[in-house]
């Protein structure tokens, strides 16, 4: 597979993405939401689950971004070669 320089920025920026969604997903449940869980209470554990569907959905968000984009600069190089 040849990448353009194009492609191959395009590439690396898209697997940043694929990682800061890991990342994100990792960080916040260990630093937001892991606390919140381990109180007693209801309200906290409540909040803890919305924080923790919330931050979920963005972190898989992004990170279906950047392997969409993946796929397409590797589809786009293989039609094109």
């Amino acid at each position: 597979m040849e990448l353009s320089p194009d492609e191959y920025g395009a590439y690396w920026r898209a697997s940043i993405r694929v990682a800061a969604g890991v990342v994100l997903v990792f960080l916040s449940y260990r630093f937001v939401v892991s606390p919140l869980f381990s109180q007693s209470e209801a309200g906290p554990i409540a909040i803890g689950l919305f924080l923790f569907a919330t931050l979920t959905f963005a972190g898989a968000f992004l990170a279906m971004l950047g392997v969409a984009r993946v796929v397409r600069t590797a589809v786009d190089a293989e039609m094109r070669g």
